[in-house]
């Protein structure tokens, strides 16, 4: 009964919206792209087996892998030294107005996600401002 109830649990995780998506991909022609997610260590095995796409950003980071959640500040961190950025390069986007406001703690720009078409429309303005500053 546990392990079904873990594998509904990797299951639910696993489900994407194929036009997000696709509009994740298509960042990756003028950004670098990178995934913070709270999923714990097995499901984040399962997910990157369900969702190979994954393997295109430019980095994954699971907090069940790296043993810090958001809205831990040492998340974002991570994030930043493993991108070899400062945070102020960062556009964190979450679902979650708490993990974004950590974000934005830490140094980050960040915005509150709600719809695709509000996000594309925060990118589009957010991406010619930004001028990297790698470490």
């Amino acid at each position: 009964m546990i392990e079904e109830l873990r594998l509904t649990d990797i299951d639910s995780w696993s489900r994407v919206d194929e036009r997000m998506v696709a509009y994740v991909r298509s960042l990756r022609a003028v950004a670098e792209v990178a995934l913070l997610s709270n999923i714990p260590s097995d499901h984040a095995d399962a997910f990157l087996v369900a969702n190979p796409w994954l393997c295109d950003l430019d980095h994954v980071a699971f907090s069940g892998k790296i043993k810090v959640a958001k809205p831990d500040p040492a998340a974002f961190h991570h994030c930043a030294v493993a991108m070899r950025a400062a945070p102020a390069d960062f556009l964190f986007v979450d679902d979650r107005e708490e993990n974004v406001r950590a974000a934005q703690a830490t140094g980050m720009n960040g915005h509150v996600f709600t719809d695709r078409d509000g996000l594309a429309a925060v990118v589009d303005t957010w991406l010619p401002t930004r001028r990297p500053t790698r470490k």
